[in-house]
C-alpha cells in the first residue's frame, strides 16, 4: 500500500464502487458526500489513475477502478476477521506450546518456577519439553518445530529473524577429569592449562561457541591444542571423563557426575537466554514469554 493511502479512502472507495453511487455511499459510511469524494480524489492523486467515471447518467467504475475493486473487494472482510479474532478473550488458552533445552542444560535452577507460574494462570495450554544439541535446537527453532528454546546467548546474536531476552548469567568454567593432577589445585589459571590436549564441540555444532573458546584461550596468550572434536556435550564431557582432554564450558551444566572437577572462570560469563522467532503467529508463545519476562522483573 502506498505511504499515503489510508484504509478509510479504501473503505470509502469499496462503498461507492458496490452502490456506484456517492450519495447513497455516503450514507451507508455514516459521513457527508464531500468529505467521502474528497477522500476519493485523495486516493485517486495518490494511485495516479482515475477510479470512477462520473457523469449525468451516473457513476461507472474505470478499468483502473474495476481491478482495484476485483483485488481489493474481500480486502475489508479479511481485516475485519482479524480484528475479530485478535480481540476475543482469553485467545491462546487453548493451545500448545513447544520449549526446547539445550541437552546438558541445568534447567532445575530456574526453569521449573516458570512452569509452575505459567500453569497456575493458562491451564488450557498443553505444554510440551525437548532437549536437543545447540545445532538441533536452531534448526528446530528456524523450523517451526520449536516455539521456544533456552539456549546461550552466543548461539543466536546474529539470527535477525529471532527475538530474544535474558533469563540469567553463567560463569565459564575449565572442565577436567579428577585423574588430572592439576584438578587437586584450589585456584586453577589459564597459566596453568596452555600445554593441555583440549576437546571441544565440534564448530559444525556450534560456530560461534567453537571461535569463542578459541578467542578466550588466545586472550590468555596461547591457541589450545584440540586433540577432539565432539558432536556433542554429553560425548564432550565422556571424553573429558576419560582423560582425553580438557574443556571449557559453560557452568550451567547438569553435574551427576563426581568424575569432573569444575573451575570457574572470574570475569568470563555467558547468558542464557529464552529465544523464539519474531514471525511465530502462535499466541502461546506470546503468553508464555511474557510470564516468563514478568516473572523475571518480579525477581530481579
Amino acid at each position: 500500500m502506498n505511504k499515503g493511502i489510508t484504509l478509510l479512502q479504501i473503505e470509502y472507495f469499496i462503498a461507492v464502487a458496490r452502490s456506484l453511487n456517492f450519495t447513497d455511499a455516503a450514507k451507508s459510511m455514516y459521513v457527508a458526500q464531500p468529505s467521502l469524494s474528497k477522500q476519493i480524489a485523495l486516493l485517486e492523486k495518490e494511485i495516479g489513475v482515475q477510479l470512477f467515471n462520473r457523469s449525468t447518467r451516473g457513476v461507472r467504475l474505470t478499468p483502473a477502478g474495476a481491478v482495484l475493486y476485483k483485488e481489493m473487494g474481500n480486502v475489508l472482510e479479511t481485516i475485519h476477521e482479524a480484528i475479530e479474532k485478535s480481540s476475543q478473550k482469553n485467545l491462546g488458552e487453548q493451545g500448545s506450546i513447544t520449549i526446547g533445552c539445550l541437552d546438558t542444560m541445568d534447567t532445575d535452577n530456574f526453569l521449573p518456577p516458570f512452569i509452575k507460574s505459567f500453569k497456575e494462570n493458562h491451564r488450557g495450554i498443553s505444554m510440551v519439553f525437548e532437549r536437543h544439541s545447540f545445532k538441533a535446537l536452531r534448526e528446530k527453532l528456524m523450523s517451526g518445530s520449536l516455539d521456544v528454546i533456552f539456549t546461550l546467548s552466543f548461539e543466536i546474536d546474529d539470527s535477525l529473524d529471532i527475538v530474544y531476552d535474558t533469563i540469567f548469567k553463567s560463569r565459564t568454567s575449565i572442565v577436567m577429569s579428577t585423574t588430572n593432577p592439576l584438578s587437586d589445585k584450589e585456584n586453577l589459571t589459564f597459566k596453568d592449562i596452555r600445554n593441555e590436549d583440549f576437546v571441544f564441540i565440534s564448530r559444525d555444532e556450534s560456530p560461534r561457541g567453537f571461535d569463542g573458546v578459541i578467542s578466550l584461550c588466545r586472550e590468555h596468550g596461547f591457541a589450545p591444542n584440540i586433540v577432539r572434536q565432539l558432536p556433542n556435550i554429553g560425548s564432550l564431557l565422556l571424553c573429558v571423563e576419560s582423560g582425553i582432554g580438557i574443556s571449557i564450558l559453560d557452568s550451567n551444566i547438569r553435574r551427576h557426575n563426581s568424575s569432573l572437577k569444575h573451575f570457574e572462570i572470574e570475569n568470563d560469563q555467558v547468558d542464557v537466554v529464552m529465544a523464539w522467532k519474531k514471525d511465530n503467529v502462535n499466541p502461546s508463545v506470546s503468553l508464555f514469554t511474557n510470564s516468563v519476562l514478568s516473572r523475571e522483573i518480579e525477581n530481579s
